[in-house]
């Protein structure tokens, strides 16, 4: 997908950050996210297989933003670009993955927690930075960047949920990405609970559904 169409559909988007070790929970769980009104999934490369994850999700569900994440060099990326993601995320700041996503105009966003690491995020192509640790960091450091360097989009991503969630887009959030408050303890068994967090996050930001 055209890394400018990705960024138009991440605007304002809850993004899922998916990290169950075993494949099959893991597919579960995303279908339950997208049907519970998840916008858009990030597959992190410590699910097993996730490349193969991300390719059988796209083929199923096309119309579906499906990314790869946790992503930490450049062998990753080209698996993660072959099996049909739409972006790439990485924690931290890794050259060799922005330099790829730059050439093959993939949507890119590396994780930061400074000032300093934002802006080399930015250089180095991505649309959009990931804010990480986000239980770590307060909404506020967006608009304190966002001061000299307006040109900025952040995403936090860890400790967000429905006390936090509305805290972070108030504060200029591109985008949230949500961990262990969506998915933490989710087995087959008890799917339905993630669309009653779903349910939360979508009431506390003060959405009528």
């Amino acid at each position: 997908m055209d890394k400018q169409k990705v960024k138009a559909l991440l605007k304002g988007a809850m993004i899922a950050v998916i990290r169950c070790a075993d494949f099959d929970t893991a597919q579960a769980v995303c279908k339950s996210a997208l049907e519970a009104g998840i916008d858009a999934l990030e597959i992190t490369f410590s699910v097993k297989d996730a490349p193969k994850l991300i390719r059988e999700l796209k083929a199923e569900l096309p119309n579906a933003v499906i990314g790869a994440g946790t992503v930490l060099n450049e062998m990753q990326a080209e698996e993660a670009l072959a099996s049909g993601a739409d972006f790439i995320v990485s924690p931290c700041i890794v050259r060799e993955v922005g330099e790829f996503c730059a050439v093959n105009k993939v949507f890119c966003s590396m994780g930061a927690a400074t000032p300093t690491e934002a802006y080399q995020a930015h250089l180095l192509g991505c649309e959009v930075v990931k804010l990480f640790p986000g239980e770590c960091i307060s909404p506020g450091i967006i608009k304190a960047c966002k001061a000299p360097m307006p040109f900025l989009e952040f995403m936090p991503t860890g400790g967000v949920d429905d006390t936090t969630i509305k805290s972070w887009f108030d504060a200029g959030a591109y985008a949230v990405g949500l961990g262990g408050y969506l998915t933490g303890g989710i087995h087959k068994g008890n799917l339905p609970l993630i669309q009653e967090r779903v349910d939360r996050l979508k009431a506390a930001r003060g959405e009528v559904f």
